[in-house]
C-alpha cells in the first residue's frame, strides 16, 4: 500500500515540476517567440468571463467524449487518433522548454514540434511511455491555461471545475464511465502507479489518476509565476499536501472520489496563507 501511494505521489510531484519548468520557460519567451505567443488563447486574461467560457468548453468536450465512448467504443483507432493529436500538440510545448536549455528559440521551436509528433507516434508502439506522455501533455496544457488566464479568472475557473468534477462523479457519474473506458484501453488520459502483488496469482495493485487532476495545479502554479515565484511555491506545496491526503483516503476507503475539490481547496488555502504570512 505504502509503495503504491508513494509511487503515485511521486508521479504527481514530477508532473508539477515539469509543468512549472515548462511554464517558466514559456513565460520567459512569450514576447520574443511568435510560436510561444500564439499559445495565449484569450484577448483579456483578467476577464472573469473567460472562466465561464472555458468551463463551457470543458462541458462540451465531456459531452462529446461520452457520446464517442457510448457509440464508437468498438472503434479504438478513433481514440488512438485523439490521443496522438493531444500528446503531439501538448508535449511539443514541454519538449520545446527542455530544448531551450541548449538551443535558441528557432531551433527549439522546430524540433519541439517535430519531437512532439515523433514522441506521440512512438507512444502508440510503446505502451510503457503512457505516464511520460501524460506528464508532458499535462505540462503543455497546464502552461497554455496558466498563461491565458489571469489569477482571479483562473481561480474562478478551478472552483467551477471542482464543482463540475463533484457532479460528474456523484451525480451524472459520466466521469466514472469515462475513467473506466480510458483505464481499460490504457490511454494516456490517465497516469498509472503499479505495484506487483506479493501473492502468486493475485493481480498487481494499481491506482489511476486523470490528467485533469494533474493539469489543474500546473495552471495555478504557472499563473502565479509572473505575480511572485514564491506564490507558485505555496500553490505547489498546497497541491502536493492536499493530493497526498486525498490519495491516502481514496486507497483506504476503496472508493471513487473526485480529486479536484480537495486539490483546488488545498492550493487556494496555501495561496491565501502565503498572503497572510507576507511571503509575497
Amino acid at each position: 500500500m505504502t509503495k503504491l501511494l508513494v509511487a503515485m505521489l511521486c508521479i504527481f510531484i514530477i508532473a508539477q515540476l515539469v509543468g512549472v519548468f515548462t511554464g517558466a520557460t514559456i513565460l520567459n519567451d512569450i514576447n520574443q517567440n511568435p510560436y510561444v505567443n500564439s499559445m495565449v488563447v484569450t484577448n483579456n486574461a483578467d476577464d472573469p468571463m473567460n472562466a465561464v467560457f472555458f468551463i463551457l468548453y470543458i462541458l462540451l468536450g465531456a459531452v462529446v467524449m461520452v457520446l464517442l465512448i457510448r457509440k464508437f467504443s468498438f472503434f479504438p483507432i478513433l481514440f488512438q487518433l485523439m490521443e496522438f493529436m493531444m500528446i503531439a500538440s501538448a508535449s511539443s510545448i514541454a519538449i520545446y522548454a527542455f530544448l531551450r536549455l541548449v538551443f535558441d528559440m528557432e531551433t527549439s521551436t522546430l524540433f519541439g514540434i517535430f519531437g512532439g509528433l515523433v514522441f506521440s507516434g512512438i507512444r502508440i508502439k510503446v505502451p510503457q511511455l503512457k505516464n511520460a506522455a501524460a506528464i508532458l501533455a499535462t505540462a503543455g496544457v497546464g502552461t497554455v491555461f496558466g498563461i491565458s488566464l489571469g489569477l482571479i479568472p483562473l481561480i474562478i475557473f478551478l472552483i467551477l471545475l471542482s464543482i463540475y468534477d463533484f457532479i460528474a462523479v456523484f451525480k451524472t457519474k459520466h466521469m466514472v464511465e469515462m475513467a473506466d473506458f480510458v483505464v481499460k484501453k490504457d490511454f494516456a488520459f490517465t497516469v498509472t502507479a503499479k505495484v506487483k502483488s506479493e501473492k502468486p496469482g493475485e493481480k498487481d495493485k494499481r491506482i489511476d489518476l486523470g490528467t485533469g487532476d494533474l493539469v489543474a495545479p500546473v495552471m495555478l502554479e504557472v499563473a502565479t509565476l509572473p505575480f511572485n515565484p514564491m506564490a507558485s511555491v505555496f500553490v505547489f506545496v498546497g497541491a502536493v499536501v492536499s493530493f497526498g491526503l486525498f490519495i491516502s483516503l481514496v486507497y483506504k476507503k476503496k472508493m471513487v472520489l473526485p480529486a479536484l475539490p480537495p486539490i483546488v481547496a488545498g492550493m487556494v488555502v496555501a495561496l491565501m496563507l502565503g498572503f497572510l504570512v507576507g511571503a509575497y
